[in-house]
């Protein structure tokens, strides 16, 4: 009669055990540890979205070296590759070839250097034979200092000043003999613009028995010269 009250007791404990597990607190529902907690809102967020690719801006183009024109000589100066060409004007005074070398978007030139004085006078001489030969001068860009009126009131290097805004010191000048000497006329006034001597050959004197590409100081109304040199910074 104990044994059989045990195993009753036994029975009934285990019932009430399995249906307080499977009733749970009594809500009626069971529990269960496998509910997503992305039901409740609190699961793994989307992704972000990625921004829109741009594309990457072009690189710029190689920088090129400033470049003369076809048929101008090129010469390395400090404010940058200078460019020269002499023209044929067939007779012209100095401003007269100013004009013409502003219409090339140059001016009248300098001689920076020895190089450059030569290199223009033998342009000149190919140009001046091409056109009848002979002796010939080309109009430069310079003028008379203020104060340098005659011969001895200045050195001829110090004579006169270049105007081309590129051309500095005097290593391109080479005056022959008694050059400047400032001819005063009545009409005209001082020898105030410069000219570059040019001969028909090589052994051969230019115009006054001056050398090839020596210097004379000119009256800039003179309409004789036939030839004119322009300059203008490389692009």
């Amino acid at each position: 009669m104990r044994l059989l009250s045990l195993l009753l007791i036994s029975l009934f404990g285990i019932t009430v055990v399995s249906g307080f597990i499977v009733g749970g607190y009594g809500g009626g529902r069971s529990y269960s540890s496998s509910s997503s907690s992305e039901e409740h809102g609190h699961g793994h967020r989307p992704p972000r979205p990625r921004p829109p690719h741009r594309p990457r801006p072009p690189s710029p183009p190689p920088q090129r070296d400033p470049e003369c024109e076809d048929g101008w000589m090129s010469f390395n100066r400090t404010a940058g590759r200078w460019c020269v060409k002499v023209f044929y004007g067939g007779g012209l005074a100095q401003y007269n070839a100013e004009e013409l070398c502003q219409g090339q978007g140059a001016t009248l030139t300098g001689l920076q250097t020895i190089n450059e004085r030569v290199q223009l006078a033998n342009a000149g001489r190919l140009i001046s034979n091409a056109n009848g030969g002979g002796l010939a001068e080309i109009w430069l860009g310079a003028t008379r200092r203020a104060g340098c009126n005659r011969r001895t009131d200045c050195t001829p290097l110090n004579t006169f000043q270049w105007t081309d805004g590129h051309t500095t010191g005097t290593a391109g000048m080479f005056w022959p003999g008694p050059e400047p000497n400032s001819v005063w006329f009545t009409n005209w006034g001082n020898q105030n613009c410069l000219e570059l001597q040019v001969s028909a050959a090589d052994g051969v004197a230019a115009r006054h028995g001056y050398p090839h590409a020596s210097l004379d100081d000119e009256h800039c109304q003179k309409d004789q010269a036939r030839l004119y040199a322009c300059g203008k910074l490389a692009k």
